[in-house]
Protein backbone atom coordinates (compact mmCIF):
# COMPACT_ATOMS: atom_id res chain seq x y z
CA UNK A 1 0.00 0.00 0.00
CA UNK A 2 1.33 3.26 -0.89
CA UNK A 3 2.06 6.03 1.28
CA UNK A 4 -0.79 8.78 1.26
CA UNK A 5 0.88 12.18 1.16
CA UNK A 6 -0.36 16.40 1.64
CA UNK A 7 2.12 18.97 0.43
CA UNK A 8 1.98 22.11 2.54
CA UNK A 9 3.82 25.13 1.38
CA UNK A 10 2.22 28.97 0.60
CA UNK A 11 4.37 29.27 -2.59
CA UNK A 12 2.82 27.29 -5.86
CA UNK A 13 7.05 26.33 -6.89
CA UNK A 14 7.46 24.73 -3.97
CA UNK A 15 4.44 22.72 -4.05
CA UNK A 16 5.72 21.73 -7.66
CA UNK A 17 8.84 20.98 -6.79
CA UNK A 18 8.20 18.60 -4.11
CA UNK A 19 5.17 16.73 -5.99
CA UNK A 20 7.76 16.02 -8.64
CA UNK A 21 10.42 14.63 -6.68
CA UNK A 22 7.99 12.36 -5.10
CA UNK A 23 6.43 10.94 -8.37
CA UNK A 24 10.28 11.17 -10.00
CA UNK A 25 11.55 8.96 -7.48
CA UNK A 26 9.03 7.10 -5.03
CA UNK A 27 5.87 6.49 -7.66
CA UNK A 28 5.83 2.97 -6.07
CA UNK A 29 5.83 3.80 -2.81
CA UNK A 30 4.17 7.31 -2.48
CA UNK A 31 0.62 8.96 -3.04
CA UNK A 32 0.48 12.94 -3.30
CA UNK A 33 -3.58 13.32 -2.28
CA UNK A 34 -3.46 17.03 -1.86
CA UNK A 35 -1.68 19.85 -1.61
CA UNK A 36 -2.44 23.04 0.46
CA UNK A 37 -1.29 27.12 0.45
CA UNK A 38 -1.83 27.27 4.12
CA UNK A 39 -2.67 25.81 7.83
CA UNK A 40 -6.03 25.97 7.74
CA UNK A 41 -6.50 24.33 4.35
CA UNK A 42 -4.18 21.54 5.79
CA UNK A 43 -6.06 20.90 9.12
CA UNK A 44 -9.11 20.73 7.19
CA UNK A 45 -7.40 17.92 4.29
CA UNK A 46 -5.29 15.98 7.21
CA UNK A 47 -8.58 15.17 9.16
CA UNK A 48 -10.18 14.19 5.60
CA UNK A 49 -8.11 12.28 4.27
CA UNK A 50 -5.81 10.63 7.37
CA UNK A 51 -2.42 10.60 5.34
CA UNK A 52 1.26 8.99 6.33
CA UNK A 53 3.52 12.05 5.47
CA UNK A 54 2.99 16.00 5.72
CA UNK A 55 6.06 18.07 4.19
CA UNK A 56 5.16 21.43 5.57
CA UNK A 57 6.57 24.44 4.81
CA UNK A 58 7.52 26.36 8.09
CA UNK A 59 7.32 30.24 7.02
CA UNK A 60 4.18 30.71 5.31
CA UNK A 61 1.62 34.35 5.18
CA UNK A 62 -1.17 33.50 7.50
CA UNK A 63 0.35 31.11 10.08
CA UNK A 64 3.39 29.50 11.19
CA UNK A 65 3.66 25.74 10.03
CA UNK A 66 4.34 24.82 13.79
CA UNK A 67 0.65 26.13 14.68
CA UNK A 68 -0.56 22.96 12.45
CA UNK A 69 -0.49 20.94 15.39
CA UNK A 70 -2.00 22.85 17.76
CA UNK A 71 -5.33 21.66 15.89
CA UNK A 72 -5.25 17.68 16.60
CA UNK A 73 -5.38 16.23 20.03
CA UNK A 74 -2.86 13.17 18.73
CA UNK A 75 -0.64 13.45 15.59
CA UNK A 76 -1.31 10.12 13.33
CA UNK A 77 0.99 11.61 10.38
CA UNK A 78 4.81 11.94 10.35
CA UNK A 79 6.13 15.00 9.36
CA UNK A 80 9.06 16.56 7.31
CA UNK A 81 9.68 20.39 7.60
CA UNK A 82 10.62 22.29 4.84
CA UNK A 83 12.49 25.39 5.45
CA UNK A 84 14.22 28.10 3.49
CA UNK A 85 15.79 29.48 6.55
CA UNK A 86 18.73 27.10 7.82
CA UNK A 87 18.66 28.86 11.55
CA UNK A 88 14.96 28.68 12.14
CA UNK A 89 14.19 26.15 14.66
CA UNK A 90 16.76 23.46 12.68
CA UNK A 91 18.18 22.35 16.50
CA UNK A 92 14.70 22.51 17.88
CA UNK A 93 13.39 19.69 15.41
CA UNK A 94 16.69 17.89 15.27
CA UNK A 95 16.52 17.90 18.81
CA UNK A 96 12.80 16.21 18.48
CA UNK A 97 13.67 13.38 16.62
CA UNK A 98 12.10 14.99 13.54
CA UNK A 99 12.57 15.36 10.28
CA UNK A 100 13.10 18.34 7.96
CA UNK A 101 14.61 19.81 4.52
CA UNK A 102 16.19 22.99 3.62
CA UNK A 103 15.17 24.96 0.70
CA UNK A 104 16.43 24.54 -2.37
CA UNK A 105 16.00 20.93 -1.42
CA UNK A 106 18.89 18.54 -2.12
CA UNK A 107 17.64 14.97 -3.63
CA UNK A 108 19.52 12.85 -1.67
CA UNK A 109 18.43 14.28 1.75
CA UNK A 110 15.28 13.74 0.34
CA UNK A 111 16.03 10.48 -0.52
CA UNK A 112 17.22 10.25 2.83
CA UNK A 113 14.27 11.81 4.83
CA UNK A 114 11.74 9.86 3.25
CA UNK A 115 14.28 6.91 4.34
CA UNK A 116 14.08 8.12 7.97
CA UNK A 117 10.11 8.36 8.25
CA UNK A 118 9.61 4.93 6.81
CA UNK A 119 11.61 3.47 9.48
CA UNK A 120 9.97 5.91 12.17
CA UNK A 121 6.87 4.16 11.08
CA UNK A 122 7.92 0.64 11.91
CA UNK A 123 9.23 1.64 15.42
CA UNK A 124 7.32 2.75 18.38
CA UNK A 125 7.64 5.77 19.78
CA UNK A 126 6.22 5.99 23.12
CA UNK A 127 6.90 9.61 23.66
CA UNK A 128 4.99 13.28 22.02
CA UNK A 129 7.92 14.61 19.32
CA UNK A 130 5.44 17.21 18.66
CA UNK A 131 5.15 18.22 22.37
CA UNK A 132 8.57 17.93 22.87
CA UNK A 133 9.22 20.66 19.75
CA UNK A 134 6.87 22.83 21.11
CA UNK A 135 8.68 22.81 24.88
CA UNK A 136 12.66 23.16 22.57
CA UNK A 137 11.66 25.74 20.75
CA UNK A 138 10.78 27.36 23.65
CA UNK A 139 13.80 26.87 25.42
CA UNK A 140 16.15 27.28 22.40
CA UNK A 141 19.68 28.45 23.59
CA UNK A 142 18.65 28.06 27.05
CA UNK A 143 20.41 24.58 27.95
CA UNK A 144 17.12 23.29 29.10
CA UNK A 145 16.33 21.85 25.62
CA UNK A 146 15.43 17.99 25.64
CA UNK A 147 17.13 15.54 23.41
CA UNK A 148 16.18 12.80 21.32
CA UNK A 149 18.84 9.79 21.31
CA UNK A 150 17.93 6.51 19.27
CA UNK A 151 19.22 3.70 21.41
CA UNK A 152 19.42 0.02 20.51
CA UNK A 153 16.22 -0.62 22.36
CA UNK A 154 14.59 2.68 20.74
CA UNK A 155 15.09 6.43 22.19
CA UNK A 156 16.57 7.93 25.32
CA UNK A 157 15.04 11.60 25.89
CA UNK A 158 17.87 13.32 27.58
CA UNK A 159 17.76 17.22 29.20
CA UNK A 160 21.07 18.82 27.66
CA UNK A 161 22.08 20.20 30.81
CA UNK A 162 22.30 17.03 32.63
CA UNK A 163 24.98 15.90 30.16
CA UNK A 164 28.60 15.89 31.36
CA UNK A 165 30.05 14.78 28.51
CA UNK A 166 29.85 12.74 25.51
CA UNK A 167 32.65 10.02 23.53
CA UNK A 168 32.81 8.59 20.41
CA UNK A 169 32.61 5.24 20.27
CA UNK A 170 32.85 3.58 17.38
CA UNK A 171 29.82 3.72 15.30
CA UNK A 172 28.64 5.07 18.33
CA UNK A 173 28.46 7.57 21.11
CA UNK A 174 28.47 7.27 24.61
CA UNK A 175 26.13 10.04 26.81
CA UNK A 176 27.45 10.57 30.20
CA UNK A 177 24.60 12.40 31.95
CA UNK A 178 24.06 13.56 36.26
CA UNK A 179 21.64 10.59 36.60
CA UNK A 180 22.92 7.63 34.11
CA UNK A 181 24.62 6.79 30.64
CA UNK A 182 23.44 6.08 27.51
CA UNK A 183 24.92 4.69 24.13
CA UNK A 184 23.27 5.85 21.35
CA UNK A 185 23.65 5.19 17.59
CA UNK A 186 23.71 8.91 16.48
CA UNK A 187 27.38 9.42 15.37
CA UNK A 188 29.85 11.78 17.31
CA UNK A 189 29.79 14.17 14.99
CA UNK A 190 25.66 14.12 14.47
CA UNK A 191 25.98 14.16 18.73
CA UNK A 192 28.33 17.36 18.85
CA UNK A 193 25.60 19.21 15.85
CA UNK A 194 22.65 18.67 18.30
CA UNK A 195 24.22 19.84 21.54
CA UNK A 196 23.75 23.62 21.97
CA UNK A 197 27.63 25.42 21.58
CA UNK A 198 26.60 27.84 24.47
CA UNK A 199 27.41 24.97 27.14
CA UNK A 200 29.07 22.44 25.21
CA UNK A 201 32.58 22.01 23.61
CA UNK A 202 34.39 20.01 21.67
CA UNK A 203 37.96 19.47 23.29
CA UNK A 204 39.24 16.05 21.55
CA UNK A 205 38.42 14.37 18.62
CA UNK A 206 36.73 11.99 21.12
CA UNK A 207 35.40 13.93 23.53
CA UNK A 208 32.85 16.73 23.82
CA UNK A 209 31.93 18.41 27.18
CA UNK A 210 29.61 20.15 28.89
CA UNK A 211 31.78 23.41 30.51
CA UNK A 212 29.57 23.80 33.34
CA UNK A 213 30.80 20.50 34.86
CA UNK A 214 34.51 21.08 34.61
CA UNK A 215 36.40 21.47 38.35
CA UNK A 216 39.53 21.40 37.21
CA UNK A 217 42.53 21.36 34.33
CA UNK A 218 45.56 20.47 34.60
CA UNK A 219 47.93 22.42 32.25
CA UNK A 220 51.29 20.65 32.38
CA UNK A 221 48.82 17.36 31.13
CA UNK A 222 46.47 18.90 29.09
CA UNK A 223 43.54 17.16 30.69
CA UNK A 224 40.02 18.61 32.47
CA UNK A 225 38.88 16.52 35.35
CA UNK A 226 35.01 16.70 35.01
CA UNK A 227 32.22 16.69 38.34
CA UNK A 228 32.01 13.28 38.22
CA UNK A 229 35.86 12.65 38.49
CA UNK A 230 36.02 11.24 34.70
CA UNK A 231 39.34 12.73 33.40
CA UNK A 232 39.02 14.15 29.75
CA UNK A 233 42.02 14.77 27.32
CA UNK A 234 42.43 17.75 25.38
CA UNK A 235 44.07 18.31 22.38
CA UNK A 236 46.53 20.98 22.12
CA UNK A 237 46.50 21.19 18.75
CA UNK A 238 42.93 22.79 18.96
CA UNK A 239 43.48 24.83 22.03
CA UNK A 240 46.22 27.18 23.65
CA UNK A 241 46.07 27.22 27.54
CA UNK A 242 44.31 31.00 27.48
CA UNK A 243 41.78 29.35 24.70
CA UNK A 244 40.45 26.48 27.00
CA UNK A 245 40.29 28.41 30.13
CA UNK A 246 38.15 31.12 28.64
CA UNK A 247 36.48 28.79 27.06
CA UNK A 248 35.40 27.15 30.06
CA UNK A 249 35.13 29.86 32.49
CA UNK A 250 32.37 32.01 29.60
Amino acid sequence: MKLKVIIVDDEAHGRSFLRKLCNLYFSEKIEIIDECDSVQKAVTSIKKHNPDIVFLDIQMQDENGFELFKYFETIAFETIFTTAYKEYAIDAIKNSALDYLLKPINIADFKSAIARVEQAKLVKINFDRYKLLAENIANQNTGKERIVFPSKTGFEVVQANTIIFCKSDGAYTAVHTLDKNYFTSKSFKETCELLPSSNFLRVHRSFLINVKFVISFRSDEFILEMITGDKIPVSDKSFTKKELIDAISK
